[in-house]
């Protein structure tokens, strides 16, 4: 098949789990022996560094990016709130980058016009007039229930005001978006689940983040007292909010209780907030030159998630090096998990205590979930299997 990807960032470098969850689309595709050509948007977040981009899927793809200002604006905010539009994606509509989307569509055929994400959903009417190529949107997330769940575990009652807002609005223009697509990929049943129930009625497939489980070797637990790492970008509301989280109401009865514990927190722009705790055993620091290495001497990975949606793709590499995941039921939505074989689960900040506590007292059952855990990964996320339940989705339509 001829495919075009449009992405609302690059891919590549894989800095957080959306730009993963996209690489691994175009190499599974590219892998199945499909033409993929990749359009993106560069951000100032997210800007387009060609160096970083394998040769290999760089030549194969033919790789582009048009820059996009997306960056949150006062009077631009200001003035949204007199339409009825949701900010959210207004931020990604680009004349600049519809119009190289127009000369791409005119000058190649393509069988499938694959959408990442909703921020890119809003390009349909363009693809419309220049393809009869069938469209499919790849949905990362149900985007309205992030400001929803956001909006309730926050205090100020300004914030949670507009943040039910923009949930209200998403939660109007997400589904009329998606009605306009041939078909739908959720990344999690769940997810799949609420967008039927919001009036989605296209045909939709689940298919779950793919890695190349075989290429990451399993790392086995350290020697020495308990180590527990967070990895992720905060650039993303529910990110913060995790960590805020963990600070605030499990890190210091927690090391009241297990002083010898320590913990480590990472990921690009890292708040001088954050950054201001560290006091070992408590590290914190920002964007890290490899994830594996990173995990590599500890033993479990916290996910102290509140809000967001989808699947988080960290938990899926966390399985694959064979580490234990002590997620909240938000933090491990969409993974078929047995709790307590495949990973942990709490809830609570005295959940999160009394888990750690378990694992801290018994060393062999974190070798024998982090050896389910990379069977499980195996299992449910090997980039191949994965890919080809996308393929046939794209056959189907």
């Amino acid at each position: 098949m001829r495919i075009l990807q449009i992405c609302h960032k690059p891919p590549y470098p894989a800095h957080d789990g959306g730009c993963l969850a996209m690489a691994a689309i175009t190499e599974g595709l590219l892998a199945n022996g499909h033409t993929v050509k990749v359009l993106c948007m560069a951000t100032h977040a997210h800007p387009f560094l060609e160096e970083e981009i394998p040769k290999r899927v760089l030549t194969a793809t033919r790789m582009e990016a048009v820059n996009v200002d997306v960056r949150v604006k006062l009077l631009p905010a200001l003035w949204n709130l007199l339409t009825a539009r949701s900010y959210n994606l207004a931020r990604f509509v680009s004349r600049s980058f519809d119009a190289r989307l127009v000369e791409i569509l005119k000058a190649e055929q393509f069988d499938i016009i694959h959408i990442e994400s909703l921020f890119c959903a809003h390009y349909i009417g363009t693809i419309r007039e220049h393809t009869d190529a069938k469209v499919v949107l790849r949905a990362h997330n149900v985007e309205y229930m992030i400001w929803k769940r956001l909006a309730g575990h926050t205090h100020n009652p300004l914030k949670h005001a507009y943040l039910l807002l923009l949930a209200d609005r998403l939660r109007k223009e997400e589904p009329a978006l998606l009605r306009r697509m041939d078909g739908i990929i959720t990344i999690t049943g769940e997810d799949g689940r609420a967008l039927k129930g919001m009036g989605v009625d296209v045909p939709m497939e689940t298919v779950p983040m793919g890695l190349r489980v075989a290429a990451v070797i399993p790392q086995p637990p350290a020697d020495g007292p308990l180590a527990l790492y967070h990895l992720a970008s905060m650039d993303w509301q529910p990110n913060l909010d995790a960590v805020d989280f963990f600070l605030r109401k499990v890190w210091p009865g927690l090391h009241a209780l297990l002083p010898d514990v320590s913990v480590h927190f990472a990921g690009r722009h890292m708040p001088h907030r954050f950054m201001a705790r560290h006091a070992p055993p408590l590290y914190v620091t920002g964007e890290v030159p490899s994830a594996t290495v990173f995990a590599r001497d500890r033993q479990v990975m916290v996910v102290p998630l509140h809000s967001g949606g989808g699947m988080r793709i960290k938990i899926v590499e966390a399985m694959a090096l064979g580490k234990v995941v002590l997620s909240t039921t938000i933090g491990a939505e969409g993974i078929p998990y047995t709790e307590g074989n495949d990973l942990l689960i709490a809830d609570t900040a005295q959940q999160f205590i009394e888990k750690l506590k378990w694992l801290n007292g018994n060393p062999k059952e974190i070798l024998r979930i982090g050896t389910n855990a990379r069977h499980f990964a195996e299992q449910h996320f090997d980039l191949p299997n994965v890919t080809e339940r996308l393929v046939g989705f794209y056959g189907q339509i």
